[in-house]
């Protein structure tokens, strides 16, 4: 678009902005927050402009109730997941890689900020020069200029309420026999801690656990933000779903979840001493999958123990030991970025936690020059065998495991 006609649209605004606020100052502001009054003040700029065309509706919209080129380019970008301002240029992430958008004016990123700080009742400010807020399916953070060497900067997740890891797909993140791995784990109903760094995929695969979760078990599920959508997802299934806030942590809702009945207590991260509380959940019974930043499968262990020490005084051999009793699997995931900029996410590791301390490799995948490698000989303990026995899990599935898996003696 060359400069006249840049021109021309930032006068179409202000026009449209000036009589929006001059005749309709309370519907303008319930129109920043509210999708139905959006609706509304689009109908009332097709009455007062008869003149604009679709497009031109459309950009008025965005720019004056909406948030400008962010929603241009979710539009454009269907499978967009993170947006991000470094204070000179705009970077678009896909599921196919990362794009520059281009250099974009830092005042211009400042009055989408606001606008979203306005829609969460937040502010951005050299007072409060740093905002973390989530509205509707985007999750913002932003930092000030004052504290950002060279300017503000901005990074937008953008969610949805579906499944990008599912049955049909799974082959491209593991072999397609560890899904009835998984299935195996659900219908035993045993404990998993899935790791990886962030974007790793650790929320897509708690949401495909999920999906094998049988509706006669209580679920609760544990956000900082609201990133899974599993009501959405799953409206069949007997669902729960929490979000933290300033003042009540994921600490506090777990403690809640207790006195709720629940089977799973799922929170999607753990990341201090709000473990202690999710421990003493499976130590008294109740299931988990849970999310957490470690290295590895195995160093779980050792990583809830330095959480838990956060909130309590313990004995760490003796919190081992039943970390090693009542865990009983970790699941660690990775991702790469391929030569055509394409993000690879893939299962790395399986394994089975035993008492004693013992760790049994159920799966391992490494990845090699040659592309991804598969080990064979994964074991599984006596005592998931005996497990799956008592919680009915259906005989073919136990035969499937049996076909690729070894079954390990525990002396218990």
């Amino acid at each position: 678009m060359n400069n006249a006609a840049v021109d021309e649209r930032k006068q179409l605004i202000e026009k449209v902005r000036a009589h929006l606020k001059r005749h309709y100052p309370s519907d303008l502001l319930n129109a920043y927050v509210d999708s139905q009054e959006r609706q509304k003040m689009k109908e009332t700029l097709k009455k007062d402009f008869p003149h604009l065309n679709d497009d031109e509706l459309e950009y008025s919209m965005r720019e004056i109730v909406g948030f400008g080129v962010i929603e241009e380019i979710m539009e454009q970008y269907k499978d967009v997941t993170d947006i991000s301002f470094n204070g000179t240029h705009l970077d678009v992430i896909t599921n196919t890689g990362k794009i520059r958008y281009g250099k974009i004016d830092e005042e211009y990123i400042v009055k989408i900020i606001k606008k979203f700080g306005n829609a969460c009742k937040k502010e951005f400010t050299p007072n409060s020069p740093i905002i973390d807020a989530t509205y509707g399916n985007l999750r913002l953070n932003a930092v000030h200029k004052n504290i950002a060497q060279y300017g503000t900067t901005m990074a937008l997740r953008i969610v949805r309420p579906r499944l990008a890891l599912t049955k049909e797909n799974f082959a491209a993140f593991a072999p397609e026999y560890v899904y009835a791995i998984f299935e195996a784990i659900i219908a035993s109903k045993s404990n998993v801690i899935i790791s990886g760094e962030t974007g790793t995929g650790k929320t897509e695969l708690q949401k495909l656990l999920i999906s094998m979760i049988d509706y006669k078990d209580h679920i609760i599920m544990i956000e900082d933000t609201p990133e899974s959508h599993v009501k959405t997802l799953f409206p069949d299934k007997d669902i729960k779903s929490w979000v933290t806030n300033a003042s009540t942590g994921i600490g506090d809702l777990v403690k809640a979840g207790l006195r709720n009945n629940p089977v799973w207590m799922i929170p999607a991260e753990v990341r201090g001493k709000e473990a202690s509380e999710m421990i003493q959940a499976a130590l008294t019974g109740h299931r988990l999958i849970a999310g957490l930043h470690s290295e590895s499968a195995r160093a779980i262990v050792s990583r809830l123990i330095n959480m838990i020490k956060m909130a309590d005084a313990i004995d760490e051999e003796s919190m081992k030991e039943d970390l090693h009793r009542y865990l009983d699997f970790g699941v660690h995931l990775e991702k790469i970025t391929g030569k055509d900029g394409k993000v690879i996410r893939y299962l790395k590791e399986i394994v089975e936690f035993l008492p004693g301390g013992e760790v049994l490799t159920v799966f391992r995948c490494d990845l090699t020059n040659d592309g991804f490698r598969y080990h064979d000989g994964g074991k599984i303990s006596s005592n998931f065998v005996k497990r799956m026995m008592e919680k009915l899990v259906p005989i073919e599935l136990q035969e499937k495991l049996a076909e690729r898996l070894t079954m390990h003696e525990v002396n218990a």
